[in-house]
């Protein structure tokens, strides 16, 4: 098997080796966020409240929900997108190829972008049920029987079985996304197969990659912070301003093109990790 360094490094190299294809998905990526801008951009348009006026109020809410739906949708088809060609990347690595897939075949992509998608959101319920049904209890003694004793001894056992759950959930999540690009749909739910996969090696690898994203996301989003505090006088209105406007786009367009290859980068590396350690089994 490969070292930590040698996960880390050729996944950097993988990330950046075909230029075109990640600007594609780059590209891709930013419409999701700069989606977000255009939001601000009707609600100002159509519903601002510092300029209120109630003159047809009614069908100016109605027309900022109908188009914040097409645009929420347009969102989810670009997201489905990119996830599937996340699981391609998974799936052609363990495979053994070393160059970026193409972006062919769109639905495919977007079949298996919603799969993922799924898979992951039923993942997450799954880990966190007990998290869930213990919040829900504890709710119930809180609001309704008035038993604010047992509605917070149950509040706080939930966080207290949340927190283990939520971490594992974290480590599993990884392996199981590989699994499900190369077994199916079902790839998600093999749990003791998942868990066998795992090692020292595995949860170092992944603390790492979760240290170098936060680390290069922190630099972006503090950048990004300070312009906006330069450019933002002390009133409400400037922040629908056009240069308000403008750096969100900007920071937007960056950080979507830098989520994509931090993505790539870490699907790279959990990929290799599994193709090295499913030989090993074999061997």
């Amino acid at each position: 098997m490969r070292k930590i360094d040698e996960y880390i490094s050729e996944a950097f190299k993988y990330a950046f080796s075909d230029i075109k294809k990640g600007l594609v998905g780059g590209f891709l990526y930013a419409i999701s966020g700069t989606l977000g801008v255009l939001i601000s951009v009707v609600f100002a348009r159509l519903i601002n409240p510092m300029s209120m006026s109630y003159h047809n109020f009614g069908g100016k809410l109605t027309m900022f929900f109908g188009i914040t739906l097409i645009i929420f949708l347009i969102g989810l088809i670009v997201g489905f997108l990119v996830d599937g060609y996340y699981v391609r990347v998974m799936r052609t690595t363990v495979e053994g190829s070393n160059e970026l897939p193409e972006w062919s075949n769109i639905t495919d992509l977007l079949i298996r972008g919603f799969l993922y998608a799924v898979g992951v959101f039923i993942l997450l319920v799954i880990f966190l049920l007990p998290l869930i049904i213990l919040l829900i209890i504890g709710a119930y003694y809180v609001i309704t029987q008035h038993n604010i004793g047992n509605g917070l001894i149950l509040l706080f056992a939930s966080l207290v079985i949340g927190i283990p759950l939520f971490i594992v959930y974290v480590f599993y999540t990884p392996l199981a996304e590989v699994n499900y690009s190369v077994k199916g749909f079902l790839g998600f739910f093999e749990f003791k197969r998942i868990f066998r996969l795992m090692s020292i090696k595995y949860i170092i690898l992944v603390i790492l990659i979760m240290v170098i994203t936060f680390i290069i996301n922190a630099v972006i989003y503090s950048f990004f912070a300070f312009v906006k505090y330069m450019f933002l006088p002390y009133n409400l209105t400037s922040t629908l301003s056009m240069p308000m406007l403008i750096v969100n786009l900007i920071s937007y367009v960056v950080t979507g093109f830098v989520g994509f290859f931090m993505s790539l980068f870490s699907k790279r590396a959990y990929s290799l990790y599994y193709k090295d350690k499913i030989e090993e089994n074999i061997s």
